[in-house]
């Protein structure tokens, strides 16, 4: 399974979801998951994503289709150890879901359970832990200068903390 592109299996994933064949899916995410684990085990260095990435086109699906509260989840889940899976290109979309869910949020168009919001709380703060070093943005010749400088607000760090911040206040509001 880790032979074949993350986004073809997570874009399989999708299909069966949206066709109702929820525990295909769920099968083929175990499947993928036990064979992480076995290379895992046999290789310490190589990182994989496959899962990762599944659950991240997952939750994105579910956020897109209003369902914020499993959809949520799912990106949570899919970035966890933080310190392994939070990347430039997992942040990138996870941030997406957050976004949406506290722009929705902020416009009374949703409601979340407090549960869920502390789950995304969590989520945000452990962000802020552990993408100090993770930069937000991929440097190209035309940006290479501004991002050498050690600009802090090109870091997960820093737009985790501001995520937090907005979803702090529409929450009190």
């Amino acid at each position: 399974m880790l032979s074949i592109t993350a986004i073809i299996l997570a874009n399989l994933s999708v299909c069966y979801i949206m066709t109702n064949q929820n525990e295909e899916a769920e099968e083929l995410m175990k499947k993928v998951e036990n064979e992480e684990e076995a290379s895992a085990a046999t290789s310490n260095k190589t990182k994989f994503f496959h899962l990762c990435i599944i659950n991240l086109v997952i939750g994105t699906l579910y956020c897109s289709k209003g369902n914020y509260e499993f959809g949520i989840s799912r990106v949570i889940k899919a970035m966890e150890p933080y310190d392994k899976k939070l990347g430039t290109d997992t942040w990138f979309y996870s941030k997406r879901c957050m976004i949406s869910l506290i722009e929705n949020l902020a416009k009374h168009i949703i409601s979340i359970r407090d549960s869920v919001l502390q789950e995304c709380l969590q989520f945000l703060e452990q962000c802020e832990i552990h993408g100090k070093n993770v930069p937000t943005v991929i440097a190209d010749s035309l940006t290479l200068n501004e991002l050498e400088d050690g600009n802090a607000k090109n870091t997960v760090t820093y737009e985790a903390r501001l995520l937090r911040a907005l979803l702090l206040e529409v929450i009190n509001n």
